[in-house]
């Protein structure tokens, strides 16, 4: 039972990996951000979608049973994108839907349900793109790709369409209407449309962006020239309008204003009772693909040129920027991308030669590439913008040469730092997804290697979720699967079981009586934290079975990660309790005799391998028929000042110092690699991998982790490692103690130059 002050606003919305449903989220976030509320997103399925290929799709009626979770005993408001859940419903069943949270404050998006409160985005700028083509650009046969026919969306803007045409005395022709799902696979639908009308079509306006990625392939195929042959226009702005190639004719319709405002009007709703409907304008956004060029009209026929550099900075900023009123990070962005570009025409038309523009473009530039910028404009937006500013500037410089070469000093600049921070940040991120695909795939892996002991197995999961961009997981199951077909409403059990969880990085498994907790507690018990969360919650099944929900809090780019996450869960918990059952028809002797066999290769004081189990193990791996020719890698790890530590804190600080060296070098291995105490102070593991770039990176995520923890630790001395590394070729007739000795080699040329001070600073 919610029971703290903070509000909790919940979020229903079909899917998490498509661009609208990002942008809407993206502003639900900002939004919560602000009000300090927490925000709960369901995402499940339409609630009766029609799906394609049946094969592929059998199951996906069991995301829906996340819904159930949504209620008045752990949320104080609701948000439901209508638009996207109901899609192929009636209103009568979307309201029916809605009905279904009772006593639970609701506002909808997209769609206007009963009396419920919308937020919603006008769909008449679709009526000024049409009016643009023909008036602009003389179009006549201008054919439209509409959504589903049960959408309200779709239905709207069809009609905008059919209104622009009747005020153009254009008479309404059904033969140039299509109707698609909102999907870019829409390929073979437009083929068809421009088959059907060979040679007549001279422009095609879709209801949103996505489909026009399945139309530019279509057209294209055909050997028509977008923008010259035919115009193409799509809806919403989303990042797929200016990732297109030409960039894209839309109507910006901002989805991410839609779920910012929904949020405030749900925290409306509970706080003052009432709220009201909310019609957001859309507007076009003339770009390359419907003929125009990508430049506004020319500037010689502005008078002022203060007048004339404000116009025209904001309309760069127009033209490539999205999203730009949402959030304080954002607002502070556009503002200094708009003082750029000022400070940078204002020297253009400036008649003082000692104009110091250059010192203040480079400092803003400076600050934009350190403030996260990339996170919130593309990279290749925000050179869009250099370039079309720098074009301005020189239009504007009256042809003046030694302007016209600062212009270009100062947009170089700006472009270089622009490129060093991108491939820095393009490198990390490479590096930072390739270990997480690494730790992804290996989750089922890692947690059937403890059988059917629960507790390992569940720890195991939220150990390799904490490293992957989540500040907290909590894996809830039911007491057993539950069946739960298709034909079958679905009835929420009155218990849930935490099984695992972790918050930063505090790891633990929950056993016995404490697992046991009402399903309304999912968000709200003794081992969540009291601070705002954004968190998603899914349901975690297999088939027809239905396993339980896991709630992640996760960065907001990385909430797809969950598709990835939750199968391999779902598979590992199955196996599970396959091995479970195998196990408990062991012979009782036999097992003993493993547990005692895996005792005797075990470090008491770490709960590693010991000496023993690092070279049978590792042996094991080298030797594998399976390993035959693959690349391993061989790291002989060393705490540093161990003896120190000891002589000056104790025994008892330096049993904690190797027990924390012993978790750095876990934590950067697998649950199939083999990492061990093999003497007093030294450490070593042995892992088979075929990636070279997540073997080099072993010492350093190694150290790193030591780095962390020495920040977080209040402990008054360091505990610092040094790592050896050598990389090798499994073989039958090799082993690993002939290897040491050049790991040790390695080893050494870390250790050398170590600080021998134990003492933080």
């Amino acid at each position: 039972m919610k029971d703290n002050k903070r509000l909790t606003i919940g979020f229903i919305i079909h899917r998490l990996d498509n661009d609208y449903a990002k942008l809407l989220l993206k502003g639900a976030l900002y939004a919560a951000e602000e009000l300090n509320a927490n925000l709960a997103v369901f995402p499940g399925r339409s609630l009766d979608s029609q799906l394609d290929n049946i094969k592929y799709t059998a199951y996906e009626y069991q995301n829906n049973v996340i819904y159930s979770y949504a209620s008045k005993d752990s949320l104080d408001a609701l948000v439901i994108s209508a638009g996207t859940v109901g899609s192929f419903v009636s209103d009568g069943t979307m309201k029916e839907f809605i009905d279904s949270f009772d006593g639970l404050p609701v506002v909808t998006t997209e769609n206007k349900i009963g009396e419920y409160p919308c937020v919603r985005m006008s769909g008449s700028g679709i009526k000024d793109i049409i009016n643009h083509l023909i008036k602009h650009h003389g179009k006549r046969n201008i054919a439209f790709v509409s959504g589903p026919k049960s959408n309200a969306d779709a239905e709207e803007r069809l009609n905008y369409y059919k209104e622009a045409l009747e005020e153009n005395c254009i008479a309404f022709d059904p033969s140039l209407v299509a109707y698609g799902k909102f999907s870019e696979y829409c390929s073979d639908l437009v083929g068809e449309l421009l088959d059907e009308n060979k040679g007549r079509i001279d422009a095609l306006c879709f209801a949103n962006d996505m489909m026009c990625k399945g139309g530019y392939k279509a057209i294209e195929e055909r050997g028509l020239v977008i923008g010259k042959d035919i115009a193409v226009t799509g809806y919403d702005d989303s990042e797929v309008a200016s990732g297109l190639k030409p960039m894209l004719t839309t109507v910006r319709a901002d989805a991410s204003l839609v779920g910012y405002n929904a949020v405030y009007e749900a925290v409306k709703l509970v706080t003052d009772g009432v709220c009201s409907d909310l019609n957001l304008n859309s507007y076009p956004i003339y770009r390359q693909s419907c003929g125009c060029e990508i430049l506004p009209e020319s500037s010689h026929d502005i008078s002022s040129a203060e007048i004339k550099v404000g116009i025209i900075a904001s309309k760069i900023i127009d033209e490539y920027i999205y999203n730009s009123t949402l959030g304080q990070k954002m607002s502070s962005i556009v503002k200094n991308i708009r003082q750029y570009i000022t400070t940078l025409l204002n020297y253009a038309v400036s008649k003082e030669e000692t104009y110091e523009a250059e010192d203040e473009c480079k400092r803003i530039i400076e600050e934009l590439t350190d403030i996260q910028t990339f996170d919130y404009v593309h990279a290749d937006t925000l050179v869009s913008i250099l370039n079309a500013a720098k074009d301005y500037a020189v239009s504007l410089s009256g042809g003046n040469k030694d302007k016209i070469i600062k212009i270009q000093e100062i947009i170089n600049y700006a472009l270089s730092e622009t490129a060093d921070r991108v491939l820095n940040k393009h490198y990390a991120k490479v590096d930072d997804l390739t270990f997480t695909h690494f730790l992804i795939n290996n989750i089922t892996k890692d947690m059937t290697i403890h059988g059917s002991n629960e507790e390992k197995c569940y720890f195991s999961i939220v150990n390799n979720l904490y490293r992957i961009h989540m500040a907290s997981s909590y894996i809830y199951t039911y007491a057993n699967p539950i069946v739960h077909t298709a034909a079958m409403k679905w009835t929420l059990p009155e218990n849930i079981y935490l099984k695992s969880y972790h918050n930063g990085d505090k790891l633990a498994a929950i056993t016995g009586e404490a697992q046991i907790m009402p399903c309304s507690q999912y968000f709200y018990n003794f081992f969540t934290p009291d601070r705002r969360r954004t968190a998603v919650i899914s349901p975690l099944f297999l088939n027809e079975e239905q396993y339980g929900i896991i709630v992640s809090e996760l960065e907001f780019d990385y909430f797809p990660y969950i598709y990835s996450i939750i199968p391999q869960i779902c598979a590992a918990i199955k196996l599970t309790k396959l091995v479970g059952q195998l196990e408990r028809s062991l012979d009782a002797e036999q097992y003993r005799n493993s547990l005692l066999n895996r005792i005797s290769m075990s470090d008491e004081l770490t709960g590693i391998y010991n000496r023993r189990g690092f070279y049978e193990f590792a042996n094991n791996l080298l030797k594998a028929p399976e390993n035959e020719g693959k690349r391993a890698a061989l790291i002989f790890g060393d705490l540093d000042n161990l003896k120190k530590i000891n002589d000056t804190f104790g025994h008892d600080e330096g049993d904690y110092a190797i027990k924390t060296a012993a978790s750095f070098m876990k934590s950067c291995f697998r649950q199939t690699d083999v990492v061990a105490r093999i003497g007093g102070d030294e450490f070593a593991a042995f892992a088979v991998c075929e990636d070279r770039n997540i073997i080099a990176s072993i010492p350093r995520r190694i150290k790193n982790m030591a780095a962390l923890n020495n920040i977080r630790s209040t402990k008054p001395y360091n505990v610092t490692i040094s790592v050896g590394l050598f990389e090798l070729i499994c073989s039958s007739d090799k082993d690993v103690q002939s290897y040491m000795d050049k790991a040790d080699t390695a080893l050494y040329a870390d250790k050398k130059n170590k600080n021998q001070s134990i003492m933080k600073a």
